[in-house]
């Protein structure tokens, strides 16, 4: 028995709750991760405004399309392919939170603007 067919509503759904909800994650971690190391990325314009308008879309695209895609080419069984999706969300956000979360150009008060609370273990 199929929870969400491929292609239906209910793909749309869990594309938008598994997306959106990583992609507002990754920008409340973002800025944690700002505050902490004291980061002003955006330069004239506030971090949270940079934020939201720049960082949530961004954020929200790749999480969607990256959802769909893997959670429709994944195979038939539905677990497999939501955990396929959320895999590969976790590692697309892991790769933006390198990429925007501790960028190297902007001054900060943390090495590598990498906050002293985020794991050793997990590279950025």
């Amino acid at each position: 028995m199929a929870f969400a067919a491929k292609g239906s509503k209910g793909e749309s759904f869990l594309a938008v709750v598994v997306g959106g909800g990583t992609a507002f994650g990754l920008i409340v971690l973002t800025s944690r991760a700002w505050k902490a190391c004291h980061v002003d990325a955006s330069g004239s314009v506030p971090n949270g405004v940079a934020l939201l308008f720049m960082g949530l879309p961004l954020a929200l695209i790749v999480n969607l399309v990256l959802f769909n895609i893997v959670f429709r080419y994944a195979g038939k069984a539905f677990l497999f392919s939501l955990v396929a999706a959320a895999l590969a969300i976790a590692i697309a956000d892991l790769a933006l939170f390198s990429w925007q979360g501790t960028p190297a150009g902007s001054p900060g008060t943390c090495p590598g603007n990498i906050p002293p609370w985020w794991p050793k273990s997990i590279p950025t």
